[in-house]
Order: structure tokens, then C-alpha cells, then sequence
């Protein structure tokens, strides 16, 4: 079975926030729950949010950053008579030319913070789209058609029936929710990459403000507490983060995130004395099912899975897939945090000079909240 020409993969990678700098919005909104939910389902929908409680603080990272906001949202629609409010917009004129569109977002009603979520009412094998939540998102495009992105479900994805032949049988989240210890660990490797004149501001950005200070970070305890995509807006922080080079700056994150995982004593015995033993392939499956054991003790349920082709490739598939739950529209591939894991357990096995591995199929394109990576033998 040949998993290459349905590939949504873009090979090379290119700037996986592209969109988000193209595309930025400033929302100024005093209730903080409901800039918070929209902060992340902008997030999620490939924009760029700048989010703060009043024009002051609009002004100020205006001076600061010198961003250009291609909609200003409001959640104080009186905010717009105000003298800083004018002195503000007239500066932006000034600054760009032409006016910035305005538009209330005090009558947005929110589910949550999500787009693309597990609902096992509606699907037991895709993930669905939030149709409040996508309601909201469909008024910004009537103001900025460009920002919009299909919601539909891509034609024949891999993750469905090719891979049911295969026996994978493709299955959503019960729980919609993640252990806290390793959401801990993504939150303090975030917070070692990321600036401190940053972080405040991008946190508060992408949904996740209230994280902003570490007493506020969950325990790192194995109790299953973290909605999953807070995983995913995390991860557009931390490309926020570095903008001149945020695929490597997501590498860099994703080296410490899961270092863990990939430097547990048993597993690192298992990688480094199985090759001597048992030859590649029986080594490649030891590796992906101490894997998969340690993807599913994160989630608390089967959500990773493996099986070996007739060809001898390994295809990998992550359902419900933690660093892609709820993004949609990306022009390419996002899990890059996966990516570096795979390379790295490689590494640790040995295998580099055997195996060569890529996503094939991510979410973040697919829309069915799987993604899946292809291990293919290497010419000798």
C-alpha cells in the first residue's frame, strides 16, 4: 500500500506561521473568559491574536511592537468613543495608510476555546468542528476574506479506511483531557525558551493567560486535568516566540518536552541493546511499542498505534493527536514536535542510517484530528 501520493505532507518545511504574521488581529476586551476563548480559537484557526483589557495597553505593545492589525475587535463597543480610543485609531491611519476595520465582539458567544474537537455524540472515528465557535470565526470573514480557511473534512484521508484495512481502526478521545504532569514539563520548557519580556504577552495571546505565572501551573501529578488543545496553543506560542525561525524554535521546544519520555531508564536500555540483539526490524517494533506504551500513559487512553507494512515501512498514527487537537487550516504539516521525537529516539536506538521518517498525514490539513508518520527503510 503505497501512503506517498495521498501524502498531505509539503516536504520541505516552510514558515508554519506565515499565515498567523499575515493575518494579525487586535482584540480589546475587558472580560477576560471571553477574550481568553477567542484568543484560542483565532489561535487555532492560523491567525495572530494580540489580546489586552483596554486602548491603553493597545497603544502601548502598539509603540512597542509595531504590529499592524488588520481588524480591531471590540468588546466594549463604547471604547470606540473614547479620546485614547481616537487618538489610537488615528495613529494607526497615520501609521498605514488606511483604516483598520472594527468589529464588536460583545455579542460572540463562545463554547470554549476549541475549533476541531472530539465529540463522540456526533463521531466515534473523526473529530468535529465547534459550530458556535465556528459561527464567530465566520463573522471575521465577512471582514476579512482572507483570513478564511475551509472547515470541511479533506476527501479520502489516509487515517480512515486505508488504514482500517490495515486493522487501525480510527477512534476520538473519551477523556479530552491530558495528565498534568506532562503538560507541566511543556509549560517550564516553554518558559526556558521563550523571553521573559515575551512570555506575558504571548501567553495572554494565544488563550492560555492563565498560566502566566508559574504558581499557577498545574502540579506535576498524573491526574488527567488538561483540555488537550491548550497543548496545541502552547505550541503556537512558543513559534510566536521566535519569528525569523519558528519551525526550529518549535525542534528546540519539542527536544525538551519530550526528553522525557525518550530518556526513561527502561526505554533507553531497550534502544541501545536491542539492535545488538534482534537486527532493525524487530528493534523498530520494540521502540514503537515502548512508544506507543508512553504516548497512551500521557493520555490515558489508546490513542497511538503502530503497524509494519508488507513493504517493511512502519506507519505510526496519533488520534486525537495532542499537538494538533483543534488547528485548522495549516498550508503544511505542524507536528514538529513529534518529528523531533521520532528523529531522537532514532538517535538514541541507533537507527539513523536505517530508517528515514516523515508525517504523512497531519490534522492540521485533514481536519479529522489524526495525524499519521511513515518509517520507510532507507537504501542501503
Amino acid at each position: 500500500m503505497n501512503f506517498a501520493a495521498k501524502s498531505t505532507a509539503a516536504g520541505i518545511p516552510g514558515n508554519p506561521i506565515a499565515k498567523a504574521q499575515e493575518h494579525t488581529l487586535l482584540l480589546i476586551d475587558t472580560d477576560e473568559m471571553r477574550a481568553q476563548n477567542l484568543a484560542s480559537v483565532l489561535t487555532l484557526a492560523g491567525l495572530r491574536a494580540i489580546v489586552v483589557p483596554n486602548t491603553y495597553q493597545a497603544f502601548e505593545r502598539f509603540l512597542q511592537q509595531r504590529f499592524k492589525p488588520e481588524l480591531i475587535l471590540l468588546g466594549q463597543p463604547e471604547e470606540r468613543s473614547t479620546q485614547l480610543f481616537a487618538r489610537f485609531f488615528q495613529r494607526l491611519i497615520q501609521e498605514f495608510q488606511q483604516e483598520t476595520p472594527i468589529l464588536s465582539s460583545a455579542n460572540f458567544q463562545l463554547a470554549d476555546g476549541n475549533l476541531l474537537l472530539a465529540d463522540t455524540f456526533a463521531s466515534t472515528s473523526v473529530h468535529v468542528v465547534s459550530q458556535r465557535n465556528s459561527e464567530v470565526l465566520k463573522k471575521i470573514w465577512r471582514v476579512l476574506p482572507s483570513t478564511q480557511i475551509s472547515l470541511k473534512l479533506i476527501e479520502n484521508p489516509i487515517v480512515l479506511e486505508p488504514l482500517s484495512r490495515l486493522g487501525l481502526l480510527p477512534r476520538v478521545t473519551q477523556k479530552k483531557l491530558s495528565i498534568a504532569s506532562h503538560f507541566h514539563d511543556q509549560l517550564k520548557a516553554a518558559r526556558r525558551i521563550i523571553l521573559d519580556s515575551q512570555w506575558d504577552n504571548l501567553m495572554t495571546d494565544v488563550g492560555l493567560a492563565q498560566f502566566r505565572k508559574e504558581e499557577n501551573w498545574p502540579a506535576a501529578t498524573e491526574q488527567y486535568i488538561i483540555p488537550p488543545e491548550y497543548t496545541t496553543c502552547l505550541n503556537r506560542a512558543v513559534m510566536f516566540s521566535n519569528p525569523e525561525q519558528p519551525a526550529q524554535q518549535a525542534y528546540t521546544w519539542a527536544n525538551q518536552v519530550d526528553a522525557d519520555i525518550l530518556q526513561r531508564v527502561a526505554l533507553i536500555f531497550l534502544l541501545q541493546q536491542a539492535p545488538k540483539v534482534i537486527g532493525k526490524d524487530l528493534t523498530m517494533r520494540t521502540m514503537l511499542n515502548a512508544f506507543v506504551n508512553e504516548i497512551n500513559s500521557v493520555r490515558g487512553e489508546k490513542l497511538a498505534d503502530w503497524k509494519r507494512l508488507e513493504d517493511g515501512s512502519f506507519i505510526f498514527v496519533f488520534y486525537s493527536n495532542l499537538f494538533a487537537y483543534g488547528f485548522m487550516g495549516a498550508e503544511q504539516p505542524t507536528c514538529y514536535v513529534w518529528q523531533a521525537s521520532f528523529d531522537k529516539m532514532l538517535e538514541l536506538g541507533k537507527q539513523q542510517k536505517y530508517w528515514h521518517v516523515r508525517e504523512i498525514e497531519c490534522s492540521s490539513q485533514s481536519h479529522t484530528g489524526h495525524c499519521a508518520f511513515l518509517f520507510t527503510p532507507r537504501s542501503a
